[in-house]
């Protein structure tokens, strides 16, 4: 064979390797973008679900934070019975009425004293200045007596054994005269009763 042909047959052969070699290198650069876009879409469902947790734990959260538990009031039912019945004994139901304790029939007076404690008993007839309660934990600091139940009731037994000549003339005198048929059970033992059971007047009426 003639070297001519030779050495063309050569360079042919040349060409052909090399334009493989040139066909090879972008198929690596092809896969590797394939790779490149799958694991940016693998990943974007992870992203938007872990956002979607975080939007839901804080709705969560703001709706734990914004329910309230309602007050509750308690008391002791005996102690509260004792009261119903020193009420009746000393007839303050001559004047008033305490409807959700099951005192619905008596005077008209004076308001009914279901929601004493929380400082709703409206005016006294006979008397001056509005609500007297609400008035009177006023004037001791407790605006809002559902806030501080505790010294609602230290403060209504405080009513109750001194009274108040400027808010309650009336009730003053009434209890100047328990005072003295009673001597200290007033104090001790027929004042606890009375509060206790409008405690439980306005647990029921609440």
């Amino acid at each position: 064979m003639d070297k001519g042909v030779i050495y063309a047959v050569v360079a042919i052969v040349g060409i052909i390797i090399g334009a493989l070699a040139f066909t090879y290198n972008p198929g690596v650069e092809v896969r590797t973008q394939t790779e490149t876009v799958t694991t940016t879409i693998t990943e974007s469902p992870v992203t938007v679900t872990a956002q979607q947790a975080a939007s839901t734990t804080t709705a969560q959260q703001i709706s734990s934070t914004t329910t309230a538990a309602p007050t509750q009031i308690q008391y002791n039912e005996q102690l509260a019975e004792k009261g119903l019945d020193a009420f009746k004994e000393l007839a303050c139901n001559a004047c008033h009425t305490v409807k959700s304790a099951g005192i619905e029939v008596g005077g008209n007076i004076g308001p009914d004293l279901s929601k004493a404690l929380l400082g709703s008993v409206g005016v006294e007839k006979g008397t001056a200045g509005g609500p007297i309660m609400s008035k009177y934990f006023e004037k001791y600091g407790l605006k809002d007596p559902a806030s501080n139940l505790t010294k609602a009731a230290e403060l209504l037994a405080k009513f109750l054994i001194e009274g108040d000549k400027d808010l309650a003339p009336t009730m003053t005198v009434e209890s100047e005269t328990f005072k003295k048929q009673l001597g200290d059970k007033w104090a001790q033992e027929y004042v606890p009763a009375i509060v206790e059971m409008l405690k439980m007047a306005a647990s029921k009426s609440s």
